[in-house]
């Protein structure tokens, strides 16, 4: 009796650039011919139909969350969904923004402001309430 797999060509890899597919028997052992597959092209079609959104921890990480929660304990389990302090967040965004022309990066750092202003007098309003 065979079963289909699907894995990384080279699971010790750093990069990994390949998949492969193809049947194994009940020892775990291919049989036939293993069928390549691109990396990049599998990424796009298995992620392509799943959702994302973000998620903001209470101590300013912020992470990625498929909205499946068994695909979000998998990754979470394996590494694969990096937490990003806010604070480095938009010191890249800013760093991204430097050489921009004032007429294109202005609005966008005026609206990113008012929003940390917003979100820091919401932070200071919950520690207020909580230290009542």
């Amino acid at each position: 009796m065979l079963t289909p797999f699907f894995q990384l060509r080279d699971e010790d890899a750093v990069e990994q650039r390949m998949y492969v597919a193809g049947f194994a028997d009940e020892a775990g052992e291919a049989w036939g011919t293993l069928v390549p597959l691109d990396a990049e092209m599998v990424e796009n079609a298995v992620l392509g139909q799943q959702t994302f959104t973000v998620w903001c921890n209470s101590d300013g990480r912020i992470q990625p969350q498929p909205t499946s929660d068994g695909l979000f304990e998998e990754l979470l389990e394996k590494g694969q969904l990096k937490e990003t302090p806010l604070d480095e967040l938009i010191a890249e965004a800013i760093e991204q923004g430097k050489n921009e022309p004032n007429d294109d990066i202005l609005d966008m750092f005026e609206t990113l402001h008012d929003r940390l202003v917003r979100a820091q007098g919401m932070v200071a309003d919950e520690i207020a309430r909580r230290r009542r």
